[in-house]
């Protein structure tokens, strides 16, 4: 053995000064020479690692793979092999080793004719670093797959390569679906330009809060809000984006109801001002009208007076409306029917609905409980029935359901009518705003008001040539 250090001077120094822990071993895995790196870090002094067998310093639990390995070697099978072991330091804590080990055969005449030149290297620290990596990661896991919130990793340019399971409740995706898909493909086409990724390059934020609209599943809008942190690496490149999504959709309704119920109110006080300035002339007005058509004895001007009867009727509509925006109804309340409610109204268009070739569908739940509401809630319905039919003026269905939820009654009345436009869809609702030629927007917001009055919310949805959906919740007292 030592003739064979002698013969090989560049190897014995090489042996010595290595801070990789080497040793020579026999086939029968007897210990010949140990360096001073190995006798560091297994704790031994040379003389106590002579005749000894490193695999004696193997944990138990590896110590089957090591000898598997090790068999496999001095039977011939392979020249070398590569694992990972922990070794038994002295003190009796744990070391772990990227264990090398190479045969030399036909080398060392008495003890056998081969050699095996072990080669170990301390991979402890490396071995805690992964250990903690991998706590974060099933960190990561656990808060991912129970959060409510979407959690998504994504490339520098927005490329999604991890979905959280939430997706499936807030946006109805499998997570699997939207991996290698880019985030910003999901996001309304109006909220584009506030893209957080797009801009990384002059943005020197690495966090960023965002509020928008993401497409669900089933094609309609959401909205969400994002907390985006960017990580980066040593170098201080972006690694990858790790975002949070909360969907907000009702915090972003009731801020509109609110808004509304603002504006309702707003309205409201000048409609009743301008309301009774209007009425009292308008009274004096078609008292005037009715003495003219009296005096037309021979109906030569009966045309005439009847348009002008007519349009005073119109504004003394539209005033009376003005007056229901400007305070609340008086009305009784009182125990009421809503699917006959929805009957009534229903058949009221029927002639309407026959002469457009619009086909009623009606679809109500059994049983469903009898509200507290007043009669001017008919109006409402009226109203949404109207303006469903007159948007199908080529055919379609008009689909009127009612269910309960819990302790609210859902109604829904859902045209296959021309939709409303996007870019209008967020000023349904607003003073005087209205899709119609010839209307005034008062229906809607009077519409609105009376819901408002019930203690009850309305959501409108449309999409252009698929129709309008408009949802009221009433609550069951």
């Amino acid at each position: 053995m030592l003739s064979y250090l002698n013969d090989h001077s560049l190897f014995s120094r090489t042996f010595e000064k290595s801070p990789i822990g080497m040793a020579l071993v026999l086939s029968n895995g007897r210990i010949v020479k140990a360096n001073p790196a190995l006798c560091t870090m297994i704790g031994y002094t040379e003389s106590e690692f002579i005749d000894l067998r490193l695999s004696s310093k193997v944990h138990p639990e590896d110590s089957g793979a090591a000898l598997i390995s090790w068999h496999q070697l001095i039977q011939g099978e392979m020249d070398g092999y590569q694992i990972q072991l922990r070794y038994l330091h002295k003190s009796g804590s744990i070391v772990w080793g990227l264990l090398n080990v190479t045969a030399e055969r036909n080398l060392h005449e008495g003890y056998g004719d081969d050699l095996f030149i072990v080669q170990i290297v301390d991979i402890t620290e490396q071995k805690k670093k992964e250990e903690e990596f991998k706590k974060i990661e099933e960190l990561h896991k656990l808060i991912s797959e129970h959060s409510q919130d979407v959690i998504l990793r994504l490339t520098p340019d927005g490329m999604i390569s991890y979905c959280s399971p939430a997706i499936r409740n807030q946006l109805g995706y499998e997570p699997d679906e939207l991996i290698g898909k880019y985030a910003y493909e999901y996001w309304h086409p109006e909220d584009l330009n506030g893209g957080w990724l797009r801009k990384s390059n002059t943005d020197p934020s690495d966090s960023r809060i965002h509020v928008y609209r993401i497409r669900h599943k089933s094609g309609h809008y959401i909205w969400q809000e994002a907390h985006s942190k960017k990580i980066r690496n040593a170098a201080g490149e972006i690694q990858h984006v790790i975002s949070m999504g909360r969907d907000i959709t009702e915090r972003i309704q009731s801020e509109e109801l609110i808004r509304r119920s603002e504006k309702l109110s707003l309205v409201g006080e000048l409609a009743a001002g301008i309301a009774h300035e209007i009425r009292n002339p308008l009274t004096s007005l078609r008292g005037f009208m009715q003495l003219y058509m009296k005096e037309d004895l021979n109906g030569s001007k009966k045309l005439r007076n009847d348009v002008m009867l007519s349009e005073i009727d119109r504004i003394n509509e539209i005033v009376s409306e003005l007056l229901v925006l400007a305070k609340p109804s008086n009305e009784v309340s009182a125990l009421r029917d809503m699917v006959q409610t929805l009957n009534q109204v229903t058949r009221l268009f029927e002639g309407q609905a026959n002469l457009y070739n619009v086909q009623i569908i009606k679809e109500f739940d059994a049983n469903l409980p009898f509200i507290q509401c007043q009669i001017s809630i008919n109006q409402v319905f009226i109203n949404i029935v109207k303006n469903a039919i007159e948007s199908m003026p080529n055919g379609g269905e008009l689909i009127v359901q009612a269910k309960q939820m819990k302790n609210h009654l859902y109604i829904r009345i859902q045209d296959t009518g021309y939709g409303i436009p996007q870019e209008e869809m967020a000023k349904i609702g607003n003073p005087f705003f209205t899709t119609k030629e010839t209307g005034t927007g008062l229906g809607l917001m009077v519409s609105m008001r009376i819901i408002q009055n019930h203690k009850g919310t309305m959501r409108i949805d449309s999409e252009v040539g698929k129709g309008t959906m408009v949802e009221i919740i009433l609550p069951i007292d």
